[in-house]
């Protein structure tokens, strides 16, 4: 009597190769990470280039003025031979060519801290450099800002990714003040902890309980787009902050109230030897 297929016995399952499989798993898990880590990247860098474009209108403005007022003492050396006039004019044209010096130092500085290098960086001059770059919108927004710098360690860090931290923090708080107010920037250092501190303090609004539940949240802004200057309303800042400091194994913390303004301390492990493992850029 014939038999059909369904009759016929089944093959014997293939052998199982527990330690092949364990390979191949941990093989797509490193690709995964691997691109993971690429596209953070990619996204840490279209932050810094969105950061510098918000930066460029404001920047090309006040290097505009440095030159209106050189041109302007110029000018008026050559109209007058006087040796106390030119002496002012001379003055003015050095402070003013000094200022316009810092600004391009600064946006060069900022457009060319790429790469996933870590290195030895002193938080006191990158905070001025991003307040050299803010200084014409506190100004204008009657806005003044408090230097309180202890002498603090360097840190080890990636200095492109660190600004785009402090440059976020300030235009923030500056937003919170659309009145003018006070901006407190303050490094310290604990050497019991190995930590030093960045705090930047606003006295704006604050914020109430229900936006500090949500402030990390990509996306979440309390904004309704970006301001006159082009800054904000994207949601992406605080995370995007977060994101940042955790990858350089520190601590963000945000304390507010509503009408008592608004204090963000990151805090950033002193001294480190090696660069955390992590996607940089």
């Amino acid at each position: 009597m014939p038999t059909s297929d369904a009759d016929l016995p089944l093959p014997p399952p293939a052998p199982l190769d527990g330690a092949a499989d364990a390979r191949r798993i941990e093989a797509i898990e490193r690709r995964h990470a691997a691109e993971v880590a690429a596209l953070r990247r990619e996204i840490l860098e279209a932050r810094k280039a969105a950061t510098l474009g918000e930066l460029l209108g404001t920047t090309t403005h006040e290097f505009n003025n440095a030159l209106t007022t050189i041109l302007n003492y110029a000018k008026l050396g050559l109209r007058h031979r006087d040796a106390a006039t030119r002496d002012k004019a001379l003055e003015r044209i050095l402070s003013a060519g000094t200022r316009a010096a810092r600004i391009t130092a600064s946006v060069l500085g900022m457009a060319r801290r790429g790469g996933a290098r870590f290195e030895p960086v002193r938080l006191e001059a990158l905070v001025e450099d991003s307040l050299v770059l803010l200084e014409r919108e506190m100004t204008k927004y009657r806005v003044q800002v408090e230097r309180e710098f202890a002498p603090v360690p360097v840190v080890s860090a990636n200095p492109g990714q660190l600004q785009q931290v402090f440059l976020n923090l300030l235009v923030n708080a500056r937003q919170a003040m659309p009145q003018g107010g006070r901006l407190i920037v303050r490094l310290s250092h604990d050497p019991a902890t190995g930590f030093v501190d960045l705090l930047v303090r606003d006295t704006g609004c604050g914020m109430t309980p229900e936006v500090m539940r949500r402030m990390f949240e990509p996306h979440f802004s309390t904004k309704q787009g970006p301001d006159e200057t082009g800054k904000g309303g994207s949601g992406l800042g605080l995370s995007a902050c977060r994101e940042i400091v955790e990858t350089h194994r520190g601590r963000i913390r945000v304390e507010s109230a509503p009408g008592r303004g608004t204090a963000v301390t990151i805090r950033l492990p002193a001294g480190q030897a090696t660069p955390p493992a992590g996607p940089s850029a």
